[in-house]
């Protein structure tokens, strides 16, 4: 009989020999996906966070804001993300100095829509790239020759 470990992520018992070990440690595997899943979105977020600020380190009102809304509002990191990608890059507002990530909140939902807009359009184009042919025309441009065009004076009449 195997010997029974403790999943960290999930905290329920499970047999080492069916776990995944990872630094010494047990996980079911379907924990272990979505624990690594969340580290690399938390990674990307900071360093998304960092290039917009142009920081070297997020500070700590901006590590208390992201907590805020995992645990209140129990936004994902990747949808933190994108809401300010969103609300910065999307709808083009500039980046105040010491602002943190407040905006968040306002933005999350319409950050949302638009992202869930933007994959249905894409998946609606893939069913039609398979039906349609694409054809390839090639279209020189015009050659213009440039003549001035001076309109005589006669001197006669003046």
């Amino acid at each position: 009989m195997a010997r029974l470990v403790k999943c960290p992520y999930c905290e329920s018992q499970l047999p080492k020999d069916e776990a995944v070990e990872y630094k010494k440690r047990y996980y079911h595997e379907s924990c272990f996906n979505t624990w690594r899943q969340e580290a690399e979105h938390r990674k990307e977020l900071i360093e998304y966070i960092l290039e917009l600020y142009k920081l070297e380190a997020p500070t700590g009102m901006m590590l208390k804001q992201i907590k805020e809304f995992q645990e209140d509002f129990k936004y994902k990191l990747k949808g933190i993300e994108l809401a300010l990608r969103y609300f910065y890059e999307t709808l083009g507002n500039p980046v105040q100095e010491g602002s943190g990530i407040g905006i968040v909140p306002y933005v999350y939902e319409d950050a949302k829509k638009h992202y869930i807009m933007k994959m249905n359009v894409k998946e609606s184009l893939k069913d039609i790239e398979k039906d349609v042919e694409q054809k390839v025309v090639v279209v020189q441009s015009p050659q213009f020759t440039y003549q001035k065009k001076v309109k005589q004076i006669d001197i006669s009449s003046l």
